[in-house]
């Protein structure tokens, strides 16, 4: 009987146990699912100011660079941020361009919406029903340059006739004063490039010209008259001469496509026309951009003369050819 008791006790403290470890045994959370959906992407400042019909419009910018890359984009930055603010467009960024072939392609197969020219490429972009002139900078109060043949000082050129036998930079065939102008001058002080010079190069940008002057690897070079001021060390200038100098010359344009909207392009031309150094915000804007104070009104009639040397210049470098 006892037997009996002690078995029955020993059962039930058993199923005690079993059903207080049950009662504590955790249930593990099932797991979530990992979710697809996007945190949406928040605007700018800018971006929730805007209004008007343009504010979902991202315009480019083409230029041919002056500098290395990542400083035209810093030396554009707030030019650029003006524009954006000032169109009420979401963006404007910069495109860099090789050369101006490549800017005058890019603007009519519509890849950039504004672009920055040369004085020589304004021939082109004035003849194209596709393009339409903007403005075109000033600086130094003017909205002419020139364009200029330099030398080291220590190298012993000190005139145009000097340079026969000797290494000239040039920046490329399309440019006023890196090539055009400045080769019209040679000719007329009796300088044939093409028989009197040892070697000539092509070196893209003016500040390349400079630099390669300065360097002494190349005698002399044709560049614009303010691209000495590109040089980071601006003692450095005092190691170059100047030989010659060209005629007055149309600063260049900055243009438009018209694949925008004309009313657009009228508004990008005020916004232009209404940045200069009378002001602070302006004065903080254009401090970077190649000594440029503002912009004044350009028509295609600026360019005439610039054409017509080009002209003359090429049929004399065909005959000269043949």
């Amino acid at each position: 009987m006892k037997k009996t008791f002690y078995l029955t006790i020993i059962c039930i403290a058993l199923s005690l146990t079993l059903i207080a470890t049950g009662c504590c045994k955790k249930t593990e959370p099932t797991p979530k699912k990992p979710t697809t959906a996007q945190e949406p992407i928040k605007k700018t400042e800018h971006e929730t100011s805007l209004e008007g019909p343009y504010k979902e419009m991202r315009l480019k910018l083409g230029r041919i660079p002056f500098t290395n890359s990542v400083e035209m984009v810093k030396k554009h930055t707030a030019f650029l941020k003006y524009l954006e603010e000032r169109l009420q467009v979401k963006s404007v960024t910069l495109e860099l361009a090789s050369d101006y072939a490549s800017i005058l392609d890019k603007l009519t197969e519509q890849k950039i919406d504004i672009a920055w020219l040369a004085a020589m490429t304004a021939i082109e972009a004035r003849e194209n029903p596709e393009i339409e002139l903007l403005v075109k900078p000033v600086r130094y109060g003017l909205t002419t340059y020139r364009g200029i043949i330099l030398a080291r000082q220590d190298s012993g050129i000190r005139s145009l006739k000097d340079l026969k036998g000797k290494k000239f930079a040039w920046v490329e065939k399309d440019s006023a004063t890196g090539y055009i102008f400045p080769y019209a001058l040679l000719l007329e002080s009796g300088i044939d490039p093409e028989k009197d010079f040892a070697d000539q190069a092509f070196l893209k940008k003016h500040d390349n010209v400079v630099l390669g002057v300065l360097l002494g690897n190349y005698d002399a070079g044709a560049c614009y008259d303010d691209a000495r001021s590109t040089l980071k060390d601006k003692t450095k200038v005092n190691e170059l001469t100047l030989l010659a100098s060209t005629v007055d010359l149309p600063n260049e344009p900055l243009v438009a496509g018209k694949h925008l909207p004309a009313e657009l392009i009228e508004q990008i031309k005020q916004a232009l026309l209404s940045l200069n150094m009378n002001t602070p915000s302006g004065q903080r804007i254009l401090k970077d951009l190649t000594d440029v104070e503002g912009f004044a009104p350009v028509n295609a009639q600026d360019y005439d003369y610039i054409a017509k040397v080009k002209s003359l210049l090429e049929s004399k470098m065909d005959l000269s050819n043949k």
